[in-house]
């Protein structure tokens, strides 16, 4: 009775230890032509599922590791379950003849020795299935900054499937890639081939060597001659050369503060509409560009506008770039919007903008520049007395101290009252001339919140997104003087009324939209005027209602 127990037990560990340990490892094909990738595969069995990290160590003396891929399947198998760990390795032989797959350990239990034979295809096959990878680089010895133009060519006669490109990745070098492939047809000694065309483009940050490693090609063929040897349908890999570029500091005879290599580059300028009687406090919009040929926006530099007065005040806002290709040339742009506000009278100068850079063709420095540009702003007109005849006229008779003084000097008072009244006639005219100073601050402010309104509604109905937008951050900055109102997204998080936010985001995307379309800016009045009206009795009507910011200056 024992013994029969004691085989049983044996027989049940046996099973166990059968099932949970099963394991294989199988070459997709035992034969290969150099430069083709072999696929390994390693399965085990288990009870509990575990993807255990496989050692690859041992394959690096005669394989490079491509790929490694692992999965985990639920079995079931005479109705037990079990699950199934898969690891998917691919590799490619370093050199032909038949090379030995070590065993690779698997939890505790090591694969079987698996046998490749690599052999060289004949000369009929590589004719039949040619395919190579060209890699090309120009210009070789870019300056540090400039554009390098990177061509990568599959070329090949026989039909591509699950074909992958991959693209070198380059120390110290920031690369752009310009998207799509192109495909085209060519003629090599008189044979038709198929060419897929890849384009990047790498800007060196600094000056030395910088090596591209070789663009690999990895897909299968469909082989059109008798390879039954290794099989009808092959898992290629085909590596360009590697290149080494000459990266060239900048030279000495560049003076700029930037230093900008390109092939064009041009500076550009559009001004807000500009009222003809320009006074304190008004402001001017521009939008400044500065537009690259072979040179990425991220290397263009920002704060072009800086002027050196007590006139103006120069806000700048955050700037803009793009990258656009032409051809293989890349092309960056950089905008960057200013408002100039007006501060005291006199004649204001907006000196030229000159930026110099350098022409990688001519090999020759270059100035872009744009002309600079000055108004004048008049004083406001004073009476005898000082005072803006403005305010004089609509202080009326808040401001009658004169009237006063004069009655009391020709009354016939005693002269104790007229000594009196004499000693009470300096007091009495500080106390109204601070009076009338406040009363015409006050105007003044009303007046200038009314024409910013009135100009704001007349861009409002004729449909003009850019003076709407304007004179909405002139709004914006009378309403919060101590915030930094510089765009419309600064007015829409502060506002009450939701329906408006949803008008300035119509508006703010009205400003980037093609000419061809229209923006309809009534709404957009109805819901300011309302919000106006709410805001009122919160106005600030302190001396100074633009933002405590620091001023652009050189």
């Amino acid at each position: 009775m024992f013994r029969i127990l004691f085989l049983f037990c044996v027989t049940l560990v046996i099973q166990l230890q059968s099932l949970c340990h099963a394991q294989t490892a199988y070459l997709r094909q035992y034969q290969i032509f150099s430069g083709d990738i072999a696929e390994l595969t390693i399965e085990y069995d288990n009870r509990i599922p575990s993807l255990y990290a496989l050692d690859t160590s041992v394959l690096e003396a005669d394989f490079e590791i491509l790929d490694i891929k692992s999965s985990v399947s639920r079995m079931l198998e005479s109705n037990k379950a079990f699950h199934r760990m898969r690891w998917q390795i691919e590799i490619l032989p370093r050199s032909p003849g038949k090379l030995r797959i070590p065993p690779l350990q698997v939890g505790e239990v090591f694969t079987p020795v698996l046998m490749l034979e690599v052999i060289t295809p004949p000369a009929q096959l590589n004719s039949a299935n040619k395919v190579q990878v060209e890699l090309e680089a120009q210009p070789e010895r870019p300056y540090a900054g400039q554009q390098t133009q990177i061509v990568i060519r599959v070329i090949h006669n026989v039909p591509l499937f699950d074909g992958n490109l991959i693209e070198p990745t380059i120390d110290n070098a920031d690369t752009y890639s310009h998207g799509k492939e192109s495909r085209y047809a060519i003629f090599l000694d008189g044979r038709k081939f198929q060419v897929r065309e890849r384009n990047l483009s790498i800007v060196a940050r600094l000056p030395g060597q910088i090596r591209i490693p070789p663009v690999n090609y990895r897909g299968r063929i469909q082989s059109p001659i008798d390879t039954s040897m290794t099989g009808a349908t092959r898992f290629i890999n085909r590596a360009s050369k590697a290149l080494t570029l000459e990266v060239r500091k900048p030279p000495s005879e560049f003076s700029g503060d930037t230093w900008l290599p390109a092939r064009e580059l041009k500076l550009d300028q559009h001004w807000d509409e500009i009222s003809n009687d320009l006074r304190v406090g008004d402001s001017l919009g521009l939008t400044l560009g500065i537009e690259a040929k072979g040179l990425p926006a991220e290397a263009l530099p920002a704060g072009l506008l800086s002027i050196d007065s007590e006139k103006v005040r120069v806000y700048a806002d955050q700037e803009t770039r793009s990258n656009r290709f032409v051809g293989r040339e890349i092309v960056g742009r950089l905008q960057q919007s200013f408002v100039v506000v007006v501060t005291q009278p006199g004649e204001i100068e907006l000196p030229a903008i000159n930026l110099k850079w350098w022409d990688v063709e001519q090999e020759v420095e270059r100035i872009a520049a744009l002309a600079g540009n000055s108004w004048t702003v008049p004083a406001p007109e004073t009476g005898e007395d000082g005072f803006d005849t403005a305010e004089r006229a609509t202080s009326g008779s808040g401001t009658g101290s004169p009237g006063l003084v004069s009655s009391l000097a020709h009354s016939n008072w005693s002269w104790y009252a007229g000594i009196g009244a004499i000693l009470l006639i300096p007091g009495l005219l500080i106390c109204f001339r601070s009076v009338r100073v406040r009363l015409s601050e006050s105007i003044a402010a009303m007046l200038k919140s009314r024409r910013n309104r009135q100009l704001l509604k007349q861009a409002c109905i004729a449909n003009n997104p850019v003076l709407a937008c304007r004179e909405l951050i002139t709004w914006g900055k009378a309403r919060w003087p101590r915030e930094n109102i510089n765009g419309l997204y600064q007015i829409r998080i502060r506002i009450r009324s939701t329906e408006l936010a949803a008008e300035l985001r119509r508006l703010d995307k009205a400003l980037y939209a093609d000419r061809g379309e229209t923006w309809q800016g009534r709404a957009l009045w109805r819901l300011v005027a309302a919000e106006h009206r709410l805001l009122t009795a919160e106005n600030d009507t302190r001396e100074d209602s633009l933002p405590d910011l620091y001023p652009q200056r050189s």
